[in-house]
């Protein structure tokens, strides 16, 4: 019987079985039935790699604010500092020492590691900015 579920449709359209979101979800996390996992190449995760979150992650330090105030109002990074305070902290803890922070910019400029996702545009504006201003302040270096 043509269009039945036995034989599929025969008008070239496509047969769908209802299915529960959970055994979808089962079905694409779980191996097929057979596939050892041990063989399977699976991509780093570089959760291991990273340090324990601190509660100091998800807000402005102190001395991170007073960093950003004795910056030029063109050079602060707002939108890092708003998005990302963990990086703003980081950066803040480093820019007593120019070559420290060049360093620090350079790796999350740069994707090392490869497969990472990068900043939004504007914040990737910002860092740059940073890492130029960072560099003029090198001993040695030309502005």
């Amino acid at each position: 019987m043509p269009g039945s579920p036995s034989t599929g449709p025969q008008d070239g359209s496509l047969q769908f079985e209802i299915t529960d979101f959970s055994d979808a979800r089962r079905a694409l996390e779980e191996p097929p039935a057979g596939l050892e996992i041990a063989r399977l190449v699976r991509p780093t995760s570089w959760d291991s790699r990273r340090r324990a979150p601190l509660p100091t992650d998800h807000a402005l330090g102190g001395r991170t604010l007073q960093w950003i105030m004795s910056l030029g109002p063109d050079s602060r990074p707002v939108r890092l500092a708003n998005s990302i305070p963990r990086i703003a902290n980081e950066i803040a803890e480093r820019w007593h020492d120019a070559e420290q922070t060049t360093g620090y910019l350079m790796g999350l400029l740069r994707d090392s590691r490869g497969g990472r996702k990068g900043f939004p545009s504007e914040i990737k504006r910002e860092l740059v900015a940073l890492h130029l201003l960072a560099r003029s302040h090198r001993p040695g270096s030309s502005p």
